[in-house]
């Protein structure tokens, strides 16, 4: 399946998002009676849901990348 996320406060879409990737396969698996894994393909990268029958136990895979860097600088009074 295939997902794009929009991210309020950001107003804009996102490369990934983990819990609308597993709230998508969720809802994909009750309504077309998939079963786990769920290939999730957004656009920073691929994302694996894997989930037991009653959803009680649920799995997030995937790939772990630096998108950007930066640096904090905290003024301690």
């Amino acid at each position: 399946m295939k997902v794009v996320t929009f991210e309020r406060g950001v107003e804009d879409f996102t490369l990934a998002c983990g819990t609308g990737a597993i709230a998508c396969a969720i809802i994909f698996s009750k309504r077309k009676q998939v079963q786990s894994p769920v290939t999730v393909k957004m656009p920073g990268g691929i994302l694996k849901v894997s989930f037991d029958p009653g959803y009680k136990k649920v799995f997030l895979e995937g790939p772990a990348i630096t998108t950007f860097e930066g640096e904090f600088l905290w003024k301690v009074s």
